[in-house]
């Protein structure tokens, strides 16, 4: 029995053995591009401890060698939850100057771990010669920054598209100066499109552009999406930005800089204009296209195929894919003339990422079907025109068959299809309270002499002064009725503010249904009374629609229908007394954000 464990125990050990071996690895890291005659660092790692003296450098063919070797080592011991482990890494660290432009390959390295020998992958540097044609010459701070050192740059990804198709724009700072700081930055509006601020690494990154290497830092990434075909400008970015400069300090006095004295110059950086040509859709589209754009698909979730009469039941249609999701309108739904229809819900689960806008919409169509009989629902089409072929493709549901039964309530009355002299073949009696009118020949009696009498002309001047007084009331409702609009419009600030002090009452009483209640009402009214748009036609996409079209950023809209909806899932369901503060807090900062928005 021990000797079975201490065989194990061997087995063990020799297979963790292997799996350290094969689990070496060595690496060669170096920046490109690189500028001709600028120094740089090339740094080749193992991630075990290798043999002594084992290391050869490659030959750095078209590289001057200015330092290196440079060796350094580490190794770090855990414990976690008792289990022992432990890195080690070593650096061989050299720099290099390039001699001259061009390509340049740094060959492998080798490196031995335990008698075996492991090399690098052959890395490829591009050296480039910087434009210095505006050099630094003399000792005027200004003449030791280019007029080519400092770029603003607004970069697309995409100058040619359709209509509705998404692209990205970053705008750059490309700099060779030492920047510290930057002010006054003013963004494009990007008039004629859909714009979606993106999150994204600044990290500053070493790039090639115009002949040079520049740092690269981002400053903001839009997604874009053009409503308008034809040729759109985007105008100039603008910022200005303060370079740091040093100069040897002729006093040779300052300690903390080498004797060096340190000024500043300040640029005024204009990105010069992007034109983006929009392309109109092609001709032959589906009659249920509306102008999606992307790539698309299409699921349904019918009702039961068999409902009694007076019972309300859905139809469920989920879109998803990538495209331009947040303006999709919900595919019309044909269903039988008995069958009474309600506003279409939808939900939506939309992500916005630096390459497209993705997710789903769900459209919820809720019916009661009132009388009884065979009926088919047509099939619900939806149409796209996908920009990468350049085609429209049209997604539809199968016929679906639905048998209402009578459930005793349903009228007897029979359905008037026809066959009635007089009657048009469409009419039909709805119910025994609602009568056909008469057609019939009516007799005539001959005009009284009342015609023209004092009595007569007395009635006219009665009517005449009956509708001046009418006239006048209407007119003056008019006018009371456009105040009292401009006065809601006016006021639905501290109307949705009072709204808001009533819901953090219910929140501070620990009244959570009755919290989230008051903020519904409160959102809801707020673009009501902003807008003067009743509650009742008030849409998630129509909120985001009103909101673009008064300069309102497509992140502030969207936050907006964000509180909304948690508001609305939170209603019902468990939540905390910092979910209620968080939904609070947000709200507040979203209404006062339209506000600034609308009044700039």
């Amino acid at each position: 029995m021990r000797l079975l464990q201490r065989l194990t125990l061997v087995v063990a050990l020799l297979l963790s053995s292997l799996t350290l071996q094969a689990q070496v690895s060595f690496s060669v890291d170096a920046p490109s591009p690189v500028a001709v005659g600028e120094a740089f660092r090339v740094e080749f790692k193992v991630d075990a401890e290798p043999d002594r003296n084992s290391f050869t450098a490659p030959a750095f063919e078209g590289f001057d060698v200015v330092a290196g070797p440079s060796v350094s080592t580490g190794h770090s011991v855990q414990f976690i939850n008792g289990h022992q482990s432990s890195s080690y890494e070593c650096t061989y660290t050299y720099v290099l100057i390039a001699s001259a432009a061009g390509r340049h390959t740094i060959g492998s390295a080798t490196i031995k771990v335990k008698d075996k020998e492991y090399r690098t992958t052959p890395l490829l540097v591009e050296a480039v010669t910087e434009n210095k044609s505006t050099a630094k010459q003399g000792q005027n701070p200004e003449n030791l920054v280019g007029k080519d050192d400092i770029l603003l740059r607004l970069n697309v990804s995409d100058t040619e598209l359709y209509k509705g198709e998404s692209m990205r724009a970053s705008l750059v700072l490309y700099t060779r100066a030492n920047i510290d700081h930057i002010d006054n930055v003013s963004i494009p509006p990007f008039d004629g499109f859909w714009s979606q601020e993106l999150s994204f690494d600044n990290t500053p990154t070493r790039v090639e552009y115009n002949g040079g290497v520049y740092e690269a830092y981002k400053l903001v990434e839009m997604l874009l999406s053009p409503q308008q075909s034809g040729t759109i400008v985007i105008p100039e970015a603008k910022l200005t930005a303060r370079a740091q400069v040093f100069i040897e300090s002729k006093r040779n006095s300052n300690i903390f800089f080498g004797g060096r004295d340190i000024y500043h110059v300040t640029r005024e950086l204009k990105s010069p204009a992007v034109s983006v040509t929009v392309k109109e859709f092609p001709s032959g589209a589906p009659a249920s296209f509306s102008g999606a754009v992307g790539s698309f698909r299409l699921e349904s979730k019918m009702p039961n195929s068999q409902l009694d009469s007076n019972t309300a039941d859905q139809i469920e249609l989920t879109i998803s894919g990538s495209g331009n999701l947040k303006f999709l309108s919900a595919p019309r739904l044909i269903l039988p003339e008995s069958f009474e229809v309600y506003d279409t819900k939808t939900i939506d689960n939309i992500k916005v990422t630096p390459s497209n806008t993705s997710g789903s919409i769900t459209y919820t169509y809720p019916f009661v079907a009132r009388s009884p009989g065979e009926f088919t629902i047509e099939p619900i089409e939806f149409s796209y025109f996908d920009p990468a072929t350049g085609q429209y493709h049209t997604l539809a549901t199968e016929p679906f068959a639905i048998r209402v039964m009578d459930d005793g309530s349903a009228s007897t009355t029979p359905v008037i299809s026809g066959g009635l002299t007089g009657y048009p073949a469409t009419m039909r009696q709805l119910d025994r309270d609602i009568r056909f009118i008469h057609t019939g020949k009516l007799a005539h009696r001959a005009a009284s002499s009342f015609v023209l009498s004092p009595a007569y002309w007395l009635i006219i001047v009665l009517f005449v002064a009956i509708f001046i007084v009418v006239f006048v009331l209407l007119r003056k409702r008019i006018r009371d009725n456009r105040n009292i609009v401009a006065r809601r419009m006016k006021r639905a600030d501290k109307v949705a503010v009072q709204r808001l002090r009533m819901a953090e009452h219910s929140m501070k009483e620990g009244r959570r249904h009755d919290f989230y209640e008051e903020m519904l009402r409160a959102m809801w009214g707020y673009i009501s009374d902003k807008f003067n748009i009743p509650v009742s036609n008030l849409t998630k996409e129509t909120i985001r629609e009103e909101l673009y079209r008064r300069n309102v950023s497509a992140a502030v809209a969207e936050h907006f229908c964000d509180i909304i909806s948690r508001s609305e899932e939170a209603q019902y369901a468990p939540s905390t007394d910092g979910e209620m503060d968080e939904v609070y807090a947000d709200a507040v900062e979203v209404i006062s954000k339209i506000e600034e928005a609308i009044k700039r």
